[in-house]
């Protein structure tokens, strides 16, 4: 029994192409169960204009090195801050 997906999903799985399955390795229902796994993976997450999360996190050095100094978000409370999250491997 496939998983039902919002249906910008449904769209999303719908354009790839068997070709293009195969290139990542997936059957269309092993793809519609990732996608699915995202989405519950993400019903959790915050939403634009919710207050975020208090998280602590590392301070990096300007090149990019770890400092061992820990920094909380709400130590930055009323002060500008940009949070960028991303895999850089």
């Amino acid at each position: 029994m496939s998983t039902p997906l919002p249906e910008k999903a449904e769209q999303i799985l719908a354009w790839h192409t068997e070709e293009e399955l195969k290139l990542r390795g997936f059957t269309r229902d092993e793809l519609r169960e990732f996608i699915a796994g995202r989405f519950e993976r993400e019903k959790d997450a915050p939403n634009v204009g919710d207050i975020a999360p208090d998280l602590t996190l590392e301070s990096l050095s300007p090149t990019g090195k770890q400092t061992g100094d820990m920094v909380s978000l709400s130590s930055l409370a009323g002060k500008p801050v940009g949070l960028i999250f991303g895999s850089y491997t």
